[in-house]
């Protein structure tokens, strides 16, 4: 059950963060103005929000092998990177 909590809570961060990175792309492009700055530190509020988050859960967890982890972060990746595609429409079935 730890190590399930582990895996959602894994799999929560990265569509979350994946999500913010997608949305607030298209405010952000090559000549920099005062918009790009703004979603730059928009951006980057949220993913220190969200990661400090999800350090508090996998506080309260019991410990988990390294390896463990490591092998749930990154199937957690892939399945956040098929679902949000899935979801937003760039992957296509």
């Amino acid at each position: 059950m730890n190590q399930l909590k582990y895996f959602i809570s894994q799999f929560t961060l990265f569509s979350i963060i994946i999500v913010i990175g997608f949305f607030s792309d298209k405010y952000i492009s090559k000549p920099f103005t005062y918009i790009d700055l703004i979603a730059i530190g928009g951006l980057a509020i949220s993913v220190i929000l969200i990661v400090n988050l999800n350090s508090k859960l996998h506080n309260s967890l019991l410990p988990i092998r390294m390896l463990y982890k490591m092998l749930f972060s990154i199937i957690a990746v892939i399945l956040a990177t098929i679902f949000i595609g899935l979801v937003t429409g760039e992957i296509m079935l």
